[in-house]
Protein backbone atom coordinates (compact mmCIF):
# COMPACT_ATOMS: atom_id res chain seq x y z
CA UNK A 1 0.00 0.00 0.00
CA UNK A 2 1.07 3.52 -0.17
CA UNK A 3 0.23 7.04 1.07
CA UNK A 4 -0.25 9.90 -0.68
CA UNK A 5 -0.32 13.43 0.92
CA UNK A 6 -1.98 16.48 -0.83
CA UNK A 7 -1.55 20.18 0.69
CA UNK A 8 -1.96 23.41 -1.07
CA UNK A 9 0.99 25.07 -1.70
CA UNK A 10 -0.31 28.24 -0.40
CA UNK A 11 -2.50 28.18 2.05
CA UNK A 12 -6.20 30.09 2.20
CA UNK A 13 -7.73 32.28 4.27
CA UNK A 14 -9.58 30.67 6.75
CA UNK A 15 -13.38 29.94 6.22
CA UNK A 16 -13.17 29.69 1.73
CA UNK A 17 -13.97 26.08 0.73
CA UNK A 18 -11.93 24.27 -1.75
CA UNK A 19 -12.80 21.23 -3.92
CA UNK A 20 -10.87 18.22 -4.23
CA UNK A 21 -11.83 15.15 -6.03
CA UNK A 22 -12.16 11.99 -4.36
CA UNK A 23 -9.90 9.18 -6.08
CA UNK A 24 -11.96 6.30 -7.07
CA UNK A 25 -11.11 2.82 -7.49
CA UNK A 26 -9.81 1.17 -11.31
CA UNK A 27 -8.47 -1.62 -12.12
CA UNK A 28 -4.98 -0.74 -11.20
CA UNK A 29 -6.01 1.13 -8.10
CA UNK A 30 -7.94 0.29 -4.86
CA UNK A 31 -9.15 3.32 -2.25
CA UNK A 32 -8.59 1.92 1.33
CA UNK A 33 -8.47 4.98 3.14
CA UNK A 34 -8.94 8.82 2.56
CA UNK A 35 -7.87 11.35 5.37
CA UNK A 36 -8.64 15.20 6.22
CA UNK A 37 -7.04 17.55 8.73
CA UNK A 38 -7.34 20.90 8.84
CA UNK A 39 -10.42 21.29 6.89
CA UNK A 40 -14.19 20.70 7.87
CA UNK A 41 -15.41 17.93 4.96
CA UNK A 42 -18.53 17.68 3.40
CA UNK A 43 -18.72 14.49 0.60
CA UNK A 44 -20.45 15.34 -2.73
CA UNK A 45 -20.87 14.36 -6.55
CA UNK A 46 -20.26 16.68 -9.70
CA UNK A 47 -24.10 17.53 -11.16
CA UNK A 48 -22.97 15.87 -14.61
CA UNK A 49 -21.58 12.82 -13.78
CA UNK A 50 -20.90 9.95 -10.97
CA UNK A 51 -17.65 11.51 -9.54
CA UNK A 52 -17.26 11.97 -6.11
CA UNK A 53 -15.66 15.13 -4.13
CA UNK A 54 -14.82 16.32 -1.14
CA UNK A 55 -15.79 19.66 -0.35
CA UNK A 56 -13.32 21.28 2.01
CA UNK A 57 -13.01 24.08 4.27
CA UNK A 58 -9.87 25.66 5.59
CA UNK A 59 -10.06 25.89 9.45
CA UNK A 60 -8.55 29.07 11.33
CA UNK A 61 -4.83 28.37 11.85
CA UNK A 62 -4.59 24.66 11.02
CA UNK A 63 -2.33 22.94 8.45
CA UNK A 64 -4.92 21.00 6.66
CA UNK A 65 -3.78 18.28 4.32
CA UNK A 66 -5.83 15.08 2.48
CA UNK A 67 -4.33 11.62 3.04
CA UNK A 68 -4.62 8.69 0.30
CA UNK A 69 -4.05 5.28 1.28
CA UNK A 70 -3.95 3.55 -2.15
CA UNK A 71 -3.34 -0.45 -2.77
CA UNK A 72 -3.45 -2.87 -5.87
CA UNK A 73 -4.83 -3.75 -7.88
CA UNK A 74 -8.44 -2.55 -8.09
CA UNK A 75 -11.91 -3.84 -9.25
CA UNK A 76 -12.29 -1.84 -12.25
CA UNK A 77 -13.97 1.52 -13.24
CA UNK A 78 -17.53 2.38 -12.17
CA UNK A 79 -20.08 2.31 -15.29
CA UNK A 80 -20.78 6.20 -15.00
CA UNK A 81 -16.71 6.53 -15.76
CA UNK A 82 -17.52 6.07 -19.10
CA UNK A 83 -20.42 8.59 -19.87
CA UNK A 84 -20.07 12.07 -21.17
CA UNK A 85 -20.23 15.10 -19.46
CA UNK A 86 -22.01 16.97 -22.32
CA UNK A 87 -19.22 19.53 -22.42
CA UNK A 88 -17.26 20.89 -25.59
CA UNK A 89 -13.88 19.05 -24.79
CA UNK A 90 -15.84 15.34 -24.66
CA UNK A 91 -18.67 15.74 -27.71
CA UNK A 92 -17.28 14.87 -31.19
CA UNK A 93 -17.93 17.78 -33.76
CA UNK A 94 -20.04 16.77 -36.79
CA UNK A 95 -16.71 16.65 -38.38
CA UNK A 96 -14.85 14.12 -36.18
CA UNK A 97 -17.49 12.28 -36.49
CA UNK A 98 -16.91 11.97 -40.38
CA UNK A 99 -12.88 11.71 -40.18
CA UNK A 100 -13.27 8.86 -37.74
CA UNK A 101 -15.95 7.11 -39.58
CA UNK A 102 -13.20 6.56 -42.28
CA UNK A 103 -10.36 5.75 -40.13
CA UNK A 104 -12.27 3.39 -38.04
CA UNK A 105 -14.80 2.06 -40.03
CA UNK A 106 -17.74 -0.25 -38.46
CA UNK A 107 -16.25 -3.00 -40.70
CA UNK A 108 -12.89 -3.51 -38.80
CA UNK A 109 -13.22 -5.52 -35.59
CA UNK A 110 -13.40 -3.56 -32.28
CA UNK A 111 -9.63 -3.91 -31.33
CA UNK A 112 -8.66 -2.73 -35.20
CA UNK A 113 -11.32 -0.08 -34.45
CA UNK A 114 -9.46 1.44 -31.15
CA UNK A 115 -5.83 0.81 -33.13
CA UNK A 116 -6.85 2.80 -35.79
CA UNK A 117 -7.71 5.95 -33.48
CA UNK A 118 -4.56 5.53 -31.52
CA UNK A 119 -2.56 5.50 -34.17
CA UNK A 120 -4.68 8.45 -35.49
CA UNK A 121 -4.06 10.19 -32.31
CA UNK A 122 -0.33 9.87 -31.98
CA UNK A 123 -0.45 10.78 -36.04
CA UNK A 124 -1.45 13.98 -35.24
CA UNK A 125 0.07 15.09 -32.05
CA UNK A 126 3.80 16.44 -30.52
CA UNK A 127 4.31 17.29 -27.24
CA UNK A 128 3.91 20.93 -26.10
CA UNK A 129 1.92 23.80 -24.92
CA UNK A 130 -0.54 25.54 -27.11
CA UNK A 131 -1.43 29.17 -26.48
CA UNK A 132 -4.90 28.39 -26.38
CA UNK A 133 -6.37 24.47 -25.58
CA UNK A 134 -7.91 21.93 -27.89
CA UNK A 135 -11.54 23.00 -27.91
CA UNK A 136 -11.70 25.65 -25.27
CA UNK A 137 -12.97 28.02 -27.59
CA UNK A 138 -15.12 25.90 -28.99
CA UNK A 139 -18.62 23.73 -28.90
CA UNK A 140 -17.10 20.85 -29.60
CA UNK A 141 -13.94 18.73 -30.87
CA UNK A 142 -12.60 19.86 -33.92
CA UNK A 143 -11.45 17.16 -36.17
CA UNK A 144 -7.61 17.10 -36.91
CA UNK A 145 -7.29 15.76 -40.44
CA UNK A 146 -3.99 16.66 -41.49
CA UNK A 147 -0.94 18.40 -39.97
CA UNK A 148 0.89 17.73 -36.49
CA UNK A 149 -0.76 19.87 -33.50
CA UNK A 150 0.66 21.11 -30.12
CA UNK A 151 -0.34 19.78 -27.20
CA UNK A 152 -0.36 18.78 -23.86
CA UNK A 153 -1.28 15.61 -22.30
CA UNK A 154 -4.45 17.52 -21.46
CA UNK A 155 -5.10 18.34 -25.38
CA UNK A 156 -4.02 14.62 -26.70
CA UNK A 157 -6.68 12.65 -24.45
CA UNK A 158 -9.23 15.35 -24.53
CA UNK A 159 -9.07 14.68 -28.53
CA UNK A 160 -8.63 11.09 -27.78
CA UNK A 161 -11.52 10.81 -25.63
CA UNK A 162 -13.81 12.55 -28.32
CA UNK A 163 -12.20 10.62 -31.16
CA UNK A 164 -13.55 7.32 -29.00
CA UNK A 165 -17.07 8.46 -29.02
CA UNK A 166 -16.92 9.74 -32.38
CA UNK A 167 -16.54 5.68 -33.19
CA UNK A 168 -19.20 5.16 -30.84
CA UNK A 169 -17.02 3.46 -28.83
CA UNK A 170 -16.87 4.41 -24.76
CA UNK A 171 -14.41 5.97 -23.67
CA UNK A 172 -13.08 7.99 -20.43
CA UNK A 173 -10.50 11.25 -19.58
CA UNK A 174 -9.02 10.03 -16.64
CA UNK A 175 -6.70 12.71 -14.35
CA UNK A 176 -4.21 11.61 -11.63
CA UNK A 177 -0.81 11.78 -10.12
CA UNK A 178 2.36 11.04 -11.51
CA UNK A 179 5.66 10.04 -10.02
CA UNK A 180 8.86 9.56 -11.86
CA UNK A 181 10.76 6.43 -10.78
CA UNK A 182 12.65 7.74 -7.84
CA UNK A 183 10.93 10.67 -6.89
CA UNK A 184 8.06 11.41 -4.08
CA UNK A 185 7.44 14.71 -4.59
CA UNK A 186 5.16 15.24 -7.94
CA UNK A 187 1.83 17.79 -8.50
CA UNK A 188 -1.50 16.79 -9.72
CA UNK A 189 -2.16 17.24 -13.25
CA UNK A 190 -0.96 14.35 -15.57
CA UNK A 191 -3.87 12.25 -17.53
CA UNK A 192 -4.86 9.47 -19.87
CA UNK A 193 -7.44 7.53 -21.34
CA UNK A 194 -9.43 4.43 -20.41
CA UNK A 195 -11.20 2.52 -23.17
CA UNK A 196 -14.33 0.34 -22.66
CA UNK A 197 -14.19 -1.64 -25.29
CA UNK A 198 -14.72 -5.37 -26.02
CA UNK A 199 -11.35 -7.40 -26.71
CA UNK A 200 -9.38 -4.10 -26.74
CA UNK A 201 -7.01 -2.82 -24.49
CA UNK A 202 -8.54 -0.40 -21.84
CA UNK A 203 -5.64 1.93 -20.72
CA UNK A 204 -3.82 4.46 -22.90
CA UNK A 205 -0.74 7.33 -22.38
CA UNK A 206 -0.23 8.49 -25.76
CA UNK A 207 0.99 12.05 -23.91
CA UNK A 208 3.87 10.61 -22.40
CA UNK A 209 5.16 8.27 -25.54
CA UNK A 210 5.24 11.27 -27.15
CA UNK A 211 7.00 13.72 -24.82
CA UNK A 212 9.49 11.03 -23.76
CA UNK A 213 10.19 9.86 -27.65
CA UNK A 214 8.99 6.35 -26.58
CA UNK A 215 8.10 5.39 -30.30
CA UNK A 216 4.14 4.01 -30.83
CA UNK A 217 1.93 3.87 -28.28
CA UNK A 218 1.91 0.73 -26.01
CA UNK A 219 -1.51 0.20 -23.97
CA UNK A 220 1.07 -0.27 -20.49
CA UNK A 221 0.28 2.34 -17.45
CA UNK A 222 3.29 3.83 -16.92
CA UNK A 223 5.00 4.11 -20.51
CA UNK A 224 8.11 6.00 -18.35
CA UNK A 225 9.23 4.08 -15.48
CA UNK A 226 6.74 5.80 -12.28
CA UNK A 227 4.18 5.63 -10.14
CA UNK A 228 0.05 6.86 -10.80
CA UNK A 229 -3.14 6.91 -9.19
CA UNK A 230 -6.03 8.25 -10.91
CA UNK A 231 -7.85 10.92 -9.50
CA UNK A 232 -10.58 11.88 -11.31
CA UNK A 233 -12.26 11.66 -14.70
CA UNK A 234 -14.03 13.35 -17.19
CA UNK A 235 -13.52 17.32 -18.37
CA UNK A 236 -16.22 20.07 -18.01
CA UNK A 237 -17.19 18.88 -14.91
CA UNK A 238 -20.26 20.68 -13.22
CA UNK A 239 -20.38 21.28 -9.34
CA UNK A 240 -23.11 23.20 -7.03
CA UNK A 241 -21.24 26.11 -6.26
CA UNK A 242 -22.34 28.80 -3.48
CA UNK A 243 -24.32 31.18 -6.17
CA UNK A 244 -25.07 28.28 -8.43
CA UNK A 245 -23.44 25.67 -10.81
CA UNK A 246 -19.38 26.07 -11.19
CA UNK A 247 -18.03 24.81 -14.59
CA UNK A 248 -14.39 23.21 -14.16
CA UNK A 249 -12.26 22.37 -17.31
CA UNK A 250 -10.94 19.61 -15.47
CA UNK A 251 -10.52 18.50 -11.97
CA UNK A 252 -6.58 18.53 -10.97
CA UNK A 253 -6.08 19.18 -7.41
CA UNK A 254 -7.72 21.52 -4.66
CA UNK A 255 -9.62 24.41 -6.41
CA UNK A 256 -11.17 27.46 -5.06
CA UNK A 257 -15.29 26.99 -4.79
CA UNK A 258 -16.17 30.02 -2.61
CA UNK A 259 -15.18 34.03 -3.23
CA UNK A 260 -14.29 36.03 -6.06
CA UNK A 261 -11.98 33.71 -7.63
CA UNK A 262 -14.43 31.01 -7.35
CA UNK A 263 -13.01 28.12 -10.14
CA UNK A 264 -9.00 28.99 -9.84
CA UNK A 265 -6.95 26.02 -9.64
CA UNK A 266 -4.82 26.30 -7.01
CA UNK A 267 -0.99 25.37 -6.25
CA UNK A 268 -1.32 21.99 -5.08
CA UNK A 269 1.81 19.56 -4.24
CA UNK A 270 1.19 15.66 -3.65
CA UNK A 271 4.01 13.86 -1.94
CA UNK A 272 4.68 10.09 -1.67
CA UNK A 273 5.02 9.79 2.28
CA UNK A 274 4.88 5.89 2.95
CA UNK A 275 5.46 3.06 1.11
CA UNK A 276 4.40 -0.69 3.22
CA UNK A 277 3.88 -4.56 1.81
Amino acid sequence: MRIIKLTLETPVEAGLEILLAAPIDTPEQRVRKIEVTGFDVRHAECLNSGQPLLRLRQRAGAAGDVRLTFDEPGPGFPDWAFEPTGGPHETPSSELKRLIEDIAPLTLSTPERVERIIRHIEERFTYGVPEIGLADDLEAMPALACGLHQGTCVDTHSYGVAAFRAAGLRAAYVSGLYFEEGTKIGRPGHCWMAVKAEGAPHHWDVSHFLKFGLGPTLPVYNPKPGIRYAMAIGRDILVEGEAGPVTLGRLSGFHLLSGPECGLKLATLAELIEMSP
